[in-house]
């Protein structure tokens, strides 16, 4: 296992053969967790407020859910809107 060293600033240097690796550069924002005494870190990418709700754990697990119904054949297929509409009134 390689090491880092802490500064008396309390700040770490990535290696550069990480920064390479991950496609990290200057500014970019990364996420923590502490996990069994383990510091995890993950780069960020920016959403706009208006977007993040589409990130959210419930959305993204719903979309994956849907994804697997898709790829399964679980799905109806309708020949126009208005066979769609109906079946969405009736329901």
């Amino acid at each position: 296992m390689k090491t880092v060293t802490l500064s008396s600033k309390g700040q770490i240097a990535i290696p550069k053969e990480i920064r390479a690796l991950l496609n990290l550069n200057g500014g970019d924002s990364l996420a923590y967790e502490i996990e069994n005494g383990k510091i995890i870190l993950e780069p960020v990418i920016g959403v706009p407020r208006s977007q993040a709700w589409f990130w959210t754990q419930e959305i993204q697990e719903k979309m994956a859910s849907s994804e697997q119904d898709f790829r399964s054949g679980r799905f109806t297929h309708y020949e126009n809107v208005d066979v769609l509409l109906t079946d969405l009134k009736d329901e």
